[in-house]
């Protein structure tokens, strides 16, 4: 392990603060620069962790600070821009997911990647839940044997980000409920599977329950999905569906991956509120009859958390965990997504 301390920058301080709050824990970093384009927000998170070197203009950020890294938590147009800007200064970049709003951009924050020779990480945060974690070590073990259906999915009652700027939501997010929510639990449900390539995907968008609340709010265009859906499959012949929304009428707010395999199947299911009340189990087969293995049974010691684990990769000269392959397969994945709903039929993924 190296004792190298970082300088790091965190830009957006809406979704950073939590990337703050990490970055000031870590005995590997010496020293946070803060940017935003509000005045009060940078004061506020400033003051919260007694750190005096704000901005409110990226470039100059980037000329008078020699930061070895940073965490990219703006809006979805804006990652490929600062990115690739940050990488060409020579700043390591962690960022926020989704990767960028669309494939094409991906790609670009790829090839800055390698060709600066910079880590590029995507903050896919959910697989360094302790219960992911524990699922991943039971899946690597072979216990649940071959893969071949994954149900994931994100479902809010109601839950859409009004305070997000949504008055040109597809121009700006690229998307609504699949690429915000859809993109956590995608990813996870892909790495649990070992990232296998997807063959081709049908999928649907609605926006049938938040267009008279967004009128109420101003939104009066408001063409974002509020619920999507998608089933691949994959080449190795598994299917994976995903299920994603920021509105619904349900009884509550779940977040579920349910996994099928050949000698096993397991379950990670947390109710949003309610203490997030969780039921994660795994099920094996056992001399003909399946037991319900539950997870406080299943011992791994603790990871560190994303932005810990980011620093690391930097400080060892590692791959990040969450590459930007993976960011860019996923980026793919949703391009694909919404191909199918607007096209009203399935897409290859050699189209």
């Amino acid at each position: 392990m190296s004792d190298r301390k970082l300088k790091v920058g965190v830009v957006g301080l809406t979704v950073g603060a939590s990337h703050v709050k990490d970055y000031a824990k870590s005995d590997t970093v010496k020293e946070i620069v803060l940017c935003d384009v509000n005045e009060s927000k940078l004061q506020e998170i400033g003051d919260k962790y007694n750190i005096s070197k704000k901005y409110t203009d990226f470039d100059q950020m980037l000329r008078e600070e020699n930061l070895d890294a940073i965490s990219l938590a703006v809006p979805n147009f804006l990652h490929m821009k600062l990115a690739i800007q940050a990488m060409e200064a020579g700043v390591h970049v962690l960022c926020e997911k989704p990767m960028a709003r669309n494939a094409a951009e991906g790609r670009k924050m790829l090839e800055a990647a390698q060709k600066h020779n910079k880590k590029l990480m995507i903050n896919f945060n959910q697989r360094f839940q302790h219960e992911c974690q524990k699922l991943k070590s039971v899946i690597d073990e072979g216990k649940l044997g071959d893969i071949y259906y994954v149900r994931t999915l994100w479902q809010r009652r109601r839950g859409v980000p009004w305070w997000y700027p949504l008055s040109s939501g597809k121009e700006l997010c690229g998307g609504g409920a699949i690429i915000d929510l859809g993109v956590h639990v995608l990813d996870r449900a892909m790495w649990f599977c070992g990232y296998p390539d997807p063959e081709w995907v049908l999928a649907n968008t609605f926006s049938k329950v938040s267009k008279e609340e967004a009128a109420r709010r101003g939104f009066q265009n408001f063409e974002l999905e509020d619920m999507g859906v998608a089933m691949f499959r994959m080449t190795n012949g598994a299917m994976l569906e995903l299920e994603a929304s920021w509105a619904g009428n349900r009884e509550n707010e779940v977040i579920t991956t349910r996994i099928y395999g050949s000698k096993g199947g397991a379950i990670l299911h947390k109710v949003v509120g309610d203490d997030n009340a969780a039921s994660n189990k795994v099920f094996l087969e056992i001399d003909g009859d399946v037991h319900d293995i539950p997870f406080d049974e299943i011992n791994i010691s603790r990871m560190p958390n994303i932005r810990q684990a980011f620093l690391d990769a930097i400080v060892n000269d590692e791959e990040v965990s969450c590459t930007p392959q993976q960011g860019l397969k996923i980026t793919q994945m949703l391009d694909k997504v919404y191909l199918s709903a607007e096209n009203g039929a399935p897409v290859r993924f050699e189209d």
